[in-house]
């Protein structure tokens, strides 16, 4: 709760950054209030490591646009896992804090570092490939789908996170590709409904989303815990549901040789 009498501002903190190491990262902050963008005067940002007291960066200036949108580019030297307290995983915190109206406002977000951060893998290409008309049932003048996309994803990070799950380790991201595709789709086909008032459509919007429901049923994990950059164990996949029980002994399948990368149990 915002304290009474002030304007509850809203930042898009809505999933932890998943930082890179080896390249310089640039991270950003918007706060919006009543619908529109609010355009801080300044803006800092104060970077801990994980379990770390002193920050490894300390109330660095940040860039404000003219768009409102506040960032700053995290050189890779900062980054650096051999220097002692830099290490992969999480725990790592981003502290921001936003002067508005001569006022400063703290806004935390909590990050990770990994070697290879997990990136979607469904691109407008993959849904027109499913249905080539589908930009016609779109809303008038949209030629992406690219927003549609970035919404499915983060509902899809957040689930595996609030499921248990942990993303900085993941070896190979595709495992999310069918899920987050059926996602994107059932959210599509709702979205178009709702413009062509076409009940036909609803019905499309909740099969995809019947087949996102199994597709995330069947996700299985491979991964790279030592952030060597390789797949821990070719022929080892971890079952989703295991991340709604770490402390429970870790169920593997073995993949035959044959069928090495395969992401998804059956």
């Amino acid at each position: 709760m915002p304290i009474s009498g002030e304007i509850a501002y809203s930042a898009d903190l809505d999933l932890p950054d998943l930082l890179q190491s080896g390249r310089p990262c640039s991270v950003a902050l918007t706060i919006s209030a009543s619908g529109a963008t609010i355009v801080p005067s300044a803006a800092t940002l104060t970077l801990y490591a994980p379990g770390q007291t002193d920050p490894v960066l300390d109330a660095v200036s940040a860039t404000v646009a003219a768009s409102g949108v506040v960032s700053y580019t995290i050189a890779a030297a900062v980054l650096d896992p051999t220097l002692p307290g830099r290490t992969y995983g999480p725990g790592w915190l981003e502290s921001w804090s936003v002067t508005i109206g001569g006022v400063d406002y703290p806004f935390n977000r909590p990050a990770a570092l990994s070697v290879r951060p997990i990136v979607p893998t469904v691109s407008d290409e993959t849904l027109l490939s499913e249905y080539p008309d589908l930009l016609a049932y779109s809303v008038q003048g949209a030629t992406t789908f690219q927003a549609i996309r970035e919404t499915a994803w983060g509902d899809i990070v957040r689930r595996w996170l609030q499921g248990g799950g942990a993303t900085w380790n993941i070896a190979d991201s595709s495992l999310f590709h069918e899920a987050h595709r059926e996602l994107t789709l059932a959210k599509q086909w709702r979205l178009s409904a709702k413009s062509h008032g076409n009940d036909a459509l609803v019905e499309l919007a909740k099969e995809h989303r019947q087949s996102y429901e199994a597709a995330w049923s069947r996700i299985a994990a491979q991964y790279d815990r030592d952030q060597d950059g390789r797949i821990d164990d070719p022929e080892e996949v971890e079952p989703n549901s295991m991340v709604l029980n770490r402390s429970a002994t870790r169920a593997v399948r073995r993949v035959p040789s044959r069928n090495r990368g395969t992401m998804v149990i059956r």
